[in-house]
């Protein structure tokens, strides 16, 4: 795969390009009405009899009913060209909404349809060439309606699985791997949202209730010669992966296929959704399924908590930092390390070189980190 094609794979949710896939109801009205409009246009070079004009006619129905839902069938098709190649992240996310094995059968079903009702055309057509009757004509225009209808209605539950998981696919928002990717997770109302807001350009909704995070939202950090990604994830509960919903699975999805760097949350105040011992299991769990991903441990809220109740909790934790995001207490410390830790990153893994084609000197990285910057919060996606 070339560098070019390579890059182009990955930009963005593939489902965003799906456009709209009309329900098979709708396939078949259309090709009726487009079919009852087609008018028999005389030759001036040879005058016809009624009864020719009248199979001539038919012909041209029945092509033009063919023609119409295999131009719908295929223009359905030909949008998910890229379902072969799709990113990993996208296809386990896919996967809590459908199935990407389900939904290449269903591609391969929609072509053998048109292929049949092409096949069917032709056998109607040479029928057509036999006789002039028009009762003959029109019950052999009818059966190729019926069975031309009979074909598209065996695909009704197919393409009605295509536009539900293609709806729900589109939420899942883009992601860019030429760039760094920083995870914040946690348990429930720990503060994830909050912390996003603070250091990039997400604006996820914040509430004093746990779940308020229903999907993964992307903001962007700027650092002067690239940006870093930086995704708010909904809670995950401390239970073992297979039991958990949809809301905690796209946390994990998200944690597996994109993460460079994970930020993990703690909250030991009296408001926290789980006890310490379950967040301390939580980390454990991520450590054990993602340990070459670089973790920053943070415990936050300490605008709620004593001086012995932080030391408690940094001991339990072996926290990085200390944190509370409503205060505003040593965010700027976080983010000035986290800033460090990207451009190590930047600096040290090849892909992200390699895949956004950017040559950066050693020289010039070195220069910037260096220097006191102040990282403006643009929003990349307007």
């Amino acid at each position: 795969m070339s560098r070019k094609k390579q890059h182009d794979r990955y930009q963005g949710n593939p489902f965003r390009r799906v456009g709209y896939i009309p329900p098979v109801n709708e396939i078949l009205k259309m090709g009726f009405n487009k079919a009852a409009a087609v008018q028999f246009k005389q030759k001036r070079s040879r005058k016809k009899s009624r009864e020719e004009k009248i199979a001539a006619l038919e012909a041209k129905r029945i092509s033009a009913l063919s023609s119409y839902i295999c131009t719908q069938l295929e223009k359905i098709i030909s949008q998910f060209p890229w379902i072969e190649d799709m990113h990993p992240f996208y296809i386990s996310l896919c996967a809590v909404f459908g199935d990407i094995a389900k939904i290449k059968q269903i591609l391969g079903r929609l072509k053998g349809i048109s292929e049949q009702i092409k096949k069917i055309e032709k056998e109607e057509l040479k029928k057509l060439k036999e006789t002039t009757h028009p009762q003959q004509t029109a019950k052999i225009r009818q059966s190729a309606y019926g069975r031309f209808a009979s074909l598209v209605k065996k695909a009704k539950g197919d393409i009605k699985y295509l536009i539900r998981v293609t709806k729900k696919a589109k939420t899942i928002p883009d992601f860019d791997m030429t760039i760094p990717s920083v995870v914040v997770a946690g348990a429930p109302n720990v503060g994830k949202s909050s912390l996003v807001r603070s250091i990039s350009t997400g604006k996820p909704e914040i509430g004093e209730y746990p779940f308020t995070t229903k999907k993964i939202i992307f903001g962007h950090r700027n650092l002067f010669f690239t940006m870093a990604q930086v995704v708010d994830t909904p809670g995950i509960l401390d239970r073992p992966f297979g039991e958990r919903n949809i809301i905690e699975l796209q946390s994990i999805s998200t944690i597996r296929y994109i993460s460079d760097i994970i930020i993990i949350l703690f909250d030991t105040s009296y408001n926290a959704s789980l006890k310490p011992d379950e967040q301390l299991n939580l980390l454990n769990d991520i450590k054990m399924n993602f340990p070459q991903v670089p973790i920053i441990r943070v415990l936050n809220k300490i605008d709620l908590l004593s001086d012995e109740e932080i030391e408690k909790a940094k001991s339990k934790f072996n926290t990085d930092f200390e944190i509370s995001t409503k205060e505003n207490i040593n965010i700027d410390l976080l983010a000035k390390n986290l800033d460090e830790l990207i451009i190590h990153i930047w600096k040290t893994n090849d892909k992200f070189k390699e895949q956004s084609k950017i040559e950066i000197s050693e020289e010039y990285i070195d220069q910037i980190e260096d220097e006191d910057l102040e990282y403006e919060d643009i929003d990349y996606n307007l």
